[in-house]
């Protein structure tokens, strides 16, 4: 057994030569949900957004599973850690959360507009975003107008992110949809600023074979209709300003809340989610950017989103780190921003339902 704390680089050396092989994330303390071993290949190991930082959390490494569960009993305590639920779901008799590996939705390239770009969706900020938005900008470029007065600034983009299994629960739907928006932008679909678009609906869904994999983009004249399911976890709130910071907190403060007084609200680790966010800005004519407003609306729900590695919610003012809710698990987003009297948030959380699309037309 290795065990690597504060060492990204060792960790990798490692894992480079021992791909099959397991690991497991010691946090200490009592409780078992915090202690998770894992399939060296897990996706939660290999998640974008703790490059650079894999190992602030210690992990014990080894190829064997018995050696790792022996030792895990010895320092930590009969019942004081667990299998991942996702990588292990297959052999063990632990009760898991379920995982959904939802399947292609019914969009397809036959609608009026849709266009296809193959290829690995990149993240915000990670490697290959900067080739990933060239291409996308280049086949948003190539496209013509599909129907009779169809207005080239659309007020809807549908976009479905076709993944592989191992590959859907690494990247955040909000990072990569991120140069998805900016390329849009820069193919002329949008406006500076995005002050034009409306709504934004998105998916990752599996696919099986790596030649299925890609972005379809499909653009809309219209708005869409309002989901009217209302199951799920309601934060609503009214607010001052809609600036990143204004945001962010006052959803967090919100979720917290509604956290402590309901605590049973808060969605278990691996939990497959459905977002829709609704913003509302306090004048008709005017809209807020979409892009700017996915981030903060999505890092303030940490509290009811639940963290990565299971740590409790605690008062704003007792944060000693950045928030990292398990928006790797939203499977299905869906962001308005529509004029009104006054300026507010409403998001709604749901466990993520196969097939079912965040908004219809």
């Amino acid at each position: 057994m290795e065990t690597f704390k504060n060492d990204d680089d060792g960790y990798l050396k490692w894992h480079s030569t021992h791909e099959i092989a397991f690991v497991l994330n010691r946090f200490g303390g009592t409780n078992p949900a915090y202690n998770v071993l894992h399939r060296s290949t897990c996706p939660f190991l290999w998640r974008e957004v703790d490059e650079n930082a894999r190992t602030v959390i210690e992990k014990w490494c080894s190829t064997s599973e018995e050696e790792l569960t022996q030792q895990a009993d010895a320092v930590l305590g009969e019942g004081m850690w667990k299998r991942c639920g996702v990588c292990f779901r297959s052999s063990t008799n632990e009760k898991a959360q379920p995982v959904a590996y939802p399947q292609k939705h019914s969009s397809s390239f036959e609608h009026p507009g849709s266009v296809w770009i193959p290829g690995e969706p990149a993240a915000w900020v990670s490697t290959g975003e900067k080739e990933w938005k060239q291409l996308v900008t280049s086949a948003l470029n190539e496209s013509v107008s599909p129907l009779p007065g169809f207005k080239w600034t659309p007020e809807w983009l549908d976009i479905e992110l076709r993944l592989l299994e191992d590959r859907l629960y690494r990247k955040d739907l909000d990072n990569m949809l991120t140069p998805l928006l900016a390329a849009a932008r820069d193919a002329g679909w949008l406006e500076r600023g995005f002050n034009r678009l409306g709504s934004v609906t998105a998916r990752k869904v599996a696919v099986s074979d790596v030649g299925e994999v890609g972005a379809l983009i499909t653009p809309h004249s219209s708005l869409p209709q309002f989901d009217k399911d209302e199951t799920g976890v309601l934060i609503k709130t009214e607010l001052n300003s809609l600036d990143e910071s204004s945001v962010k907190w006052t959803l967090y403060d919100c979720a917290f809340d509604l956290c402590t007084c309901q605590p049973e609200l808060r969605f278990p680790p691996l939990s497959p989610l459905a977002i829709d966010i609704r913003v509302v800005v306090n004048n008709d004519d005017r809209r807020k950017s979409i892009q700017a407003l996915m981030k903060p609306c999505i890092d303030g729900l940490e509290p009811i989103l639940g963290h990565p590695d299971n740590l409790p919610p605690v008062p704003r003012e007792q944060l000693r780190r950045r928030l990292a809710p398990q928006d790797e698990m939203v499977l299905s987003l869906a962001i308005h921003v529509r004029g009104g009297k006054s300026s507010g948030i409403a998001v709604r959380i749901r466990q993520h339902q196969d097939g079912s699309p965040a908004s219809v037309e």
